[in-house]
């Protein structure tokens, strides 16, 4: 929850006007124009410099969020239609810019709001945004073009490289000097095979790490295996939904764990192609493998070794000699 001493100012609006209200009191309109979102700035400030809890709407909140991060206020952007369905919850049908504005008000208060994991995610978005543009010019120059064109091509390209760096220096730094992010960022980066941007796409995109069961943090990122049965019919188990932001991040590391041999991840994947299992489900199961081992870090709040998880030898059905039961196979790795 948010500390008491802390005034939390719900902002709702849209392309022409901004909302803003306090839990209790009397809102107040502003145009959605620099010359609107500097007053208020100046209205938050007369309020102990407030923090602003505001959601997505289509865009039109990205100058309001940028002059506060300019301005070092503190900004947190929460997810669309949580707000609304905790006014829901509390009983409360009606809506309008000012319901709005308290009812995010009221939910930053509840609900603890971490102005600087949404800015390493805004960060993260926007150099994602940049990379898949790099890519579209690099496939565009592979084409025959005139020299114009080229330069042109070659010209964006290195300004996209420029941008990149930068994102990647602001988000390392935002990493480096946050006291809350900074320990976590480095208990994942404790384990084999992960970076600095992987645990920060943990960070962001995946808070609950180290809370909860194994089985609902798998479903957020999208790595259960959802049925698909109907009476006597069994479907195909297939994944989907979950944060596809947090699934290519693990997509990524654990291909970059399987790029060597000489990992228990390697193994795992290499035997569970061996028993007949399809490349795509053996890479769900080597990505569940490598998350399972960050959320036991974030519970414990201890580093990890640099290596993968242990992998339990394969249970062999042969019996045992005249006996019936199953017994464990050696656990060489060669086996794998």
């Amino acid at each position: 929850m948010a500390e008491q001493s802390q005034v939390v100012a719900g902002v709702a609006g849209g392309k022409a006007t901004l909302v803003a209200a306090l839990r209790a009191g009397v809102s107040r309109e502003f145009a959605n124009t620099p010359a609107g979102r500097e007053r208020l700035l100046a209205w938050l400030e007369q309020r102990q410099g407030a923090l602003v809890v505001c959601e997505p709407s289509g865009g039109y909140e990205k100058g309001l969020v940028g002059g506060l991060h300019q301005a070092q206020r503190a900004v947190s952007l929460v997810a669309p239609g949580r707000a609304r369905a905790y006014a829901k919850a509390m009983g409360q049908a009606a809506k309008t810019d000012p319901l709005d504005a308290r009812r995010l008000a009221r939910y930053g208060e509840k609900r603890e709001p971490e102005p600087e994991r949404e800015q390493v995610k805004e960060l993260l978005a926007r150099r994602q945004q940049l990379v898949d543009e790099r890519v579209r010019e690099h496939n565009r120059l592979e084409q025959e073009k005139s020299f114009e064109v080229e330069d042109s091509l070659f010209r964006h390209l290195e300004w996209l490289d420029r941008e990149i760096e930068q994102r990647d220096r602001q988000y390392k730094e935002l990493l480096a000097s946050s006291q809350s992010l900074a320990p976590a960022a480095k208990l994942y980066c404790s384990v084999r095979g992960v970076g600095i941007q992987t645990a920060a796409t943990l960070l962001a995109w995946l808070p609950e790490l180290g809370r909860g069961d194994g089985k609902g943090l798998t479903a957020l990122a999208g790595l259960a295996p959802w049925p698909k049965d109907s009476g006597k019919q069994q479907g195909y188990r297939a994944i989907k939904g979950g944060r596809s932001v947090v699934r290519r991040a693990l997509y990524l590391a654990a291909m970059t764990a399987l790029r060597r041999k000489d990992n228990d991840l390697s193994r795992f994947y290499c035997h569970l192609r061996e028993r007949g299992k399809p490349g795509k489900v053996a890479m769900v199961a080597a990505m569940r493998k490598l998350l399972l081992p960050w959320h036991a870090i974030a519970r414990r709040g201890t580093p990890g070794c640099r290596r993968s998880a242990r992998i339990r030898p394969p249970i062999s059905r042969k019996p045992l000699d005249g006996q019936h039961g199953y017994s464990r196979v050696s656990g060489n790795p060669e086996r794998y």
